[in-house]
């Protein structure tokens, strides 16, 4: 009998294996930095009656219009929150988000990644001159450099099936679905998600090799940029890669019983409503 290509065995190994890592991370993480989560855990619906507006780094976040984002921040109670290096874009010169998480290793480690540590760590030092709240892996908090932090769980569990900051979570290590769980377990009333586009896979290109290659489109990229090899992934063909992107958008359901909103009304994400009244696009004439 298989599911989803596994076999049972393989099933019960994954499983078991997943239960001894959070384990582990509990054992070595979740107890050294125990007064951390709790601060964390106060966190829980305490923006009952607030907005939020959660950006991932897509292309669709360039059809936002920057000024009316801050005029939502300053006049209707809403938070942004971003990830990743949105800081260093020039949406961050007006948008000034009220929130910001930060998952990759890459960050906390920028001496072990040359082509990257300059840019790496001016983010931080931004995030740090600006005052920003950081969200940070339970095992950086103790040692990263922002006065305003929390610390969150960053271990998974598949077989489970909830969203939070303080347990295992049940949906995939991408960053920006780790600050959308952040807003859902705040508790806020609507929550707004931008750039969360998931289709990298529609500009994917096979050479004659058969390499792989897609461009791995940002807001803030330059068009024009050329397709970039298809790495840090286990897939070895075109089959196994497109399998690994349904777990983009499977995952994502999970997130169904929160008042979210996709602002990428052409988007692929189909999870969740695209009609609301708020004015937040540029106007077609710009």
């Amino acid at each position: 009998m298989n599911y989803l290509g596994l076999s049972i065995p393989r099933i019960l190994g994954f499983w078991f294996d997943t239960v001894a890592r959070n384990w582990f991370y509990r054992l070595k993480v979740v107890s050294r930095n125990y007064g951390h989560l709790q601060k964390t855990r106060r966190l829980k619906g305490s923006m009952s009656g607030r907005k939020a507006l959660v950006l991932a780094n897509g292309p669709s976040v360039g059809r936002l219009d920057p000024d009316k984002i801050t005029r939502l921040q300053q006049a209707q109670h809403f938070d942004v929150f971003a990830v990743n290096s949105y800081i260093s874009s020039p949406l961050a010169d007006v948008v000034v988000p009220d929130y910001y998480l930060l998952s990759d290793p890459a960050f906390f480690f920028p001496e072990k990644y040359p082509h990257l540590t300059e840019r790496l760590k001016r983010d931080m030092a931004l995030l740090t001159e600006r005052n920003i709240t950081c969200f940070v892996p339970l095992e950086h908090v103790t040692a990263s450099p922002f006065q305003k932090k929390y610390g969150y769980y960053d271990r998974g569990n598949v077989f489970l099936n909830r969203i939070t900051l303080t347990g295992p979570r049940s949906y995939i290590s991408m960053t920006a679905y780790k600050a959308l769980a952040a807003a859902c377990y705040m508790g806020y009333r609507e929550i707004y998600i931008c750039g969360f586009d998931n289709d990298y896979f529609l500009n994917l290109v096979v050479d004659e090799n058969n390499d792989m290659y897609y461009i791995d489109r940002h807001f803030y990229d330059k068009s024009g940029d050329p397709p970039s090899k298809v790495r840090n992934t286990n897939a070895g063909s075109v089959g196994e890669l497109l399998y690994s992107h349904h777990f983009l958008f499977k995952d994502l359901e999970k997130f169904k019983g929160y008042p979210i909103v996709n602002l990428n009304q052409q988007g692929l994400v189909d999870c969740f409503p695209k009609q609301h009244s708020l004015d937040i696009y540029k106007d077609e004439a710009n």
